[in-house]
């Protein structure tokens, strides 16, 4: 491999474990944004100071993609969707979860190639889950 080459860190490398239980009131303690049914990932929306039950792993971060509840991917499902499947969790919970790519300048290209590929490829398939976590982690 040349000197001038650098090695790119993969997404992957990125993605974090978080086990929480519900707080004495029976929540979590953030909120959830996003969802399928606004074209985007679920991902951590305001995490409550002193609400949260943490057992292990990082701590939450706002602006984080939800990838997994408890090993089932989330990665293209709507808020709703989410919610019922954390609903039926027991505790502790395992969350994983992956830093949004920074540098996003080619918006308007992106969601182009975007609609190209829901024409395309079917939502529920794997490639285009593969393709969405891409499109949200790396640094375009």
């Amino acid at each position: 491999m040349s000197k001038g080459l650098k090695k790119k860190s993969h997404w992957t490398s990125r993605v974090h474990e978080i086990v929480l239980g519900r707080n004495q009131e029976g929540q979590l303690g953030f909120e959830l944004k996003g969802g399928a049914e606004n074209g985007q990932f679920p991902y951590l929306g305001e995490v409550k100071p002193g609400k949260v039950a943490y057992e292990s792993g990082s701590k939450l971060v706002p602006e984080e993609l939800l990838l997994e509840v408890n090993e089932t991917p989330v990665a293209g499902l709507t808020i709703r969707d989410v919610l019922a499947v954390i609903k039926h969790c027991k505790d502790p919970i395992r969350l994983k979860c992956v830093k949004q790519g920074k540098g996003r300048g080619c918006d308007v290209i992106a969601t182009i190639i975007i609609y190209v590929l829901l024409i395309i490829i079917h939502r529920v398939s794997i490639c285009w889950r593969l393709f969405t976590i891409y499109c949200a982690t790396s640094p375009l």
